[in-house]
């Protein structure tokens, strides 16, 4: 899923926990040089718990009842555990080079220094490397400006392509327990292309899934722009469809180089108000209580006088008032979000979207687990085995991807042969093989594979109660993706990944001489895709044919069965070690 760097002050388990209220309306962080901020006293979040007792599955869409099947009550959110800091989320978005990076610099140091004569004698905090042109001199001589350590995740030597390449967090302490996460994004409208923007989009999504709530969505923008980028308003449309319709009174706007607009959004406001208007959750507010207008242009004052360059006693005062300026507007940001906005937790992010994205999810373990559980009744019916093959997922370190061509040696599991996942790391190209970015797969996480005893009727008939418990949420999760997107061809993930499988054991009867029972379980497998494939009259699916509350309650069952929630733990894992690899901590 993805990729991100974050900055944190301590960040500590946070993916995995519920924010706690802060219990101080009063709180300070006392700095030498540095203003204590006070924050107001947030609304407390409250999370609901997951229902216990669960009743049998109904018809989702149009289709035959999924029969009630076995429940193992494993609560799949992380939304339980405690940590002792409370995280302020905010996700920035804007088009490439509306300034987020810029923002998050400036904003860090308005938080910190009082005054721009603070900042001048203190060291400035840069977060995110700067580069900017700046004219000076009667002659107009062009400088290049530059401050911080190079970073692989800027790019400043491509215009028009985003210069954040990933998603990245900076946190940062604003109170005694209170610390404020601030995401950086790629921008809209990169130059590479539509198909980098909804790469970006998926990433984006992917990497605010680890979060256990957000407190606000940032959109930045530039005071009297003459349109708003097209793939911008897409970008802003995928977010909020994903989010869920409550998302939108978390949705906040600020402006930059608002200076020349005398500090108002100019005529970007009528553009943006069309554009909400026109999006699909409506009364999305844009007012003063949630616009921010700043003009960094003393933060980037600051930069340039430790390059060295030099400024008139008129420019420096127009910079001091600049700077206070933006500390009010900081403050007044800050209290908005702590204090004013209610946060947005995890388990209320319902939508067709994220339904999606948690089923694309569950694919593998799902479809890894129903060849698993036919292996073992196989191995039960055809030799009476008292062994059975475990699964056994392993946290992948790192994004790995399992290469299709590349030949690999299968394993012996009680006269079953398994193909070992041989992981490969794949960058701009791959570092194990010479194969093409299409022969990879990307997982997140490592299958292995053990031999247990015990094989008794009671675990047979478990086994072929969960077998068709899975089969017939594969069959639903098809018609929901049906109706979602009004096309037979969106079931291609679960088609992909079935023909991965059947291949593999093709492989394996080829290598081993049609092995009895590899050949038995790819006769099974395919008999599961033919009947996966069966087209069935869905003239009658669409959106408004699907109860949402109960596509949900099937993913809750389906990743509460033991052998597929020791997957998904696995992969939450990857991502929470990623999201905290991409987070940089302010100190």
């Amino acid at each position: 899923m993805g990729c991100c760097k974050s900055a944190v002050v301590g960040i500590q388990n946070e993916a995995k926990a519920l924010p706690k209220p802060i219990d101080s309306c009063q709180e300070t962080l006392p700095h030498q040089n540095k203003r204590s901020i006070k924050l107001p006293k947030p609304e407390t979040v409250t999370f609901c718990n997951v229902e216990k007792n669960d009743q049998p599955v109904s018809s989702l869409l149009s289709t035959p009842r999924v029969p009630n099947q076995i429940r193992i009550p494993i609560n799949i959110s992380d939304e339980s555990n405690h940590f002792e800091y409370n995280f302020i989320n905010v996700l920035l978005l804007g088009e490439s080079g509306v300034g987020k990076s810029t923002f998050i610099n400036a904003l860090v140091n308005y938080l910190k220094f009082d005054k721009l004569e603070q900042a001048q004698s203190g060291q400035p905090i840069v977060l995110i490397p700067v580069s900017f042109l700046l004219t000076v001199g009667d002659n107009f001589e062009e400088r290049i400006v530059r401050f911080g350590n190079e970073d692989s995740n800027e790019d400043f030597h491509h215009p028009g392509q985003s210069v954040t390449q990933h998603c990245r967090s900076y946190v940062f302490t604003v109170g005694t327990r209170t610390k404020l996460r601030l995401i950086d994004t790629p921008g809209t409208g990169d130059t590479r292309g539509l198909d980098q923007d909804y790469l970006n989009m998926e990433h984006i999504i992917s990497f605010i899934t680890n979060l256990s709530h957000l407190n606000a969505i940032c959109i930045l923008l530039k005071p009297n722009e003459s349109r708003l980028n097209i793939v911008f308003r897409s970008y802003f449309s995928q977010l909020t469809d994903f989010l869920g319709e409550n998302i939108r009174n978390n949705i906040i706007f600020c402006f930059t180089n608002t200076r020349a607009t005398f500090f108002t959004p100019g005529n970007t406001a009528p553009l943006l108000k069309e554009t909400l208007a026109n999006l699909p959750i409506k009364h999305i507010p844009f007012n003063k209580s949630n616009t921010f207008c700043f003009d960094n242009e003393s933060f980037r004052y600051l930069i340039a006088i430790q390059n060295k360059i030099d400024f008139d006693d008129y420019q420096k005062e127009e910079y001091k008032k600049s700077w206070r300026n933006a500390v009010t507007a900081s403050n007044r940001l800050l209290s908005y979000i702590c204090g004013t906005l209610k946060a947005y937790p995890y388990i209320e992010w319902k939508s067709i979207n994220h339904a999606q994205l948690q089923i694309n999810q569950m694919i593998r373990p799902i479809l890894e687990t129903i060849r698993n559980i036919l292996r073992n009744l196989i191995l039960y019916e055809e030799k009476s085995s008292k062994l059975f093959i475990r699964l056994c997922p392993f946290v992948v370190s790192h994004s790995s991807t399992i290469c299709i061509k590349c030949k690999r040696v299968p394993k012996d599991y009680n006269e079953f042969w398994i193909y070992p996942d041989d992981l490969h790391i794949f960058s701009v190209k791959c570092l194990n093989c010479k194969c093409s970015r299409n022969r990879h797969i990307d997982v997140n996480y490592r299958l292995d594979y053990e031999l247990s005893n015990n094989v008794n009727r009671q675990f047979i008939d478990e086994m072929k109660s969960i077998l068709n418990q899975l089969q017939q949420a594969i069959l639903e999760f098809r018609y929901f993706f049906i109706a979602t997107t009004q096309s037979l061809k969106s079931n291609n993930a679960i088609i992909s990944y079935l023909n991965q499988m059947i291949e593999e054991e093709n492989q394996i009867c080829e290598l081993k001489g049609n092995n009895s029972l590899n050949l038995i379980l790819h006769k099974k497998l395919n008999e599961f895709k033919e009947n996966y494939e069966q087209i069935e009259d869905v003239s009658t699916l669409n959106k408004n044919s699907i109860n949402l509350a109960k596509i949900y309650k099937l993913i809750q069952q389906i990743s509460r069965i033991d052998l597929i929630e020791k997957q998904i733990d696995v992969i939450k894992q990857y991502h929470r070690t990623y999201m905290n690899e991409q987070e940089k901590e302010v100190s």
